[in-house]
């Protein structure tokens, strides 16, 4: 169908650990951290959407409450961060690794 294999535009936290994307479609997000660089290893699973918790519920994570497509190969996430897509050949399986930039 349309947009089979491409990113999900938009990425936002429904509960720890699980996001949903412009589709209703929902995401398990895990944090890994590598000699200071922070990865979020992003996979396309079903899981019931259960109810979102307000952002301010949430325990304190390195990892945003949204992300939002941007030009290039690129995520923009709530706190203006950049974060890169590092593999998409990927995405097809339904799984991305967005890298988070170092900011200036």
């Amino acid at each position: 169908g349309a947009g089979e294999g491409a990113p999900p535009v938009r990425l936002w936290v429904r509960r720890v650990g699980v996001y949903c994307d412009e589709h209703r479609k929902t995401w398990l997000v895990a944090a890994e951290e590598e000699a200071g660089t922070l990865r979020a290893r992003i996979r396309r699973v079903r899981v019931p959407l259960g109810e979102a918790l307000c952002p301010s519920r949430l325990p304190p994570s390195q990892l945003p409450h949204m992300w939002q497509l941007s030009e290039g190969e690129q995520y923009r996430d709530s706190n203006s961060r950049i974060w890169e897509i590092e593999h998409h050949l990927m995405v097809r399986l339904g799984e991305l690794l967005l890298r988070l930039m170092p900011s200036d």
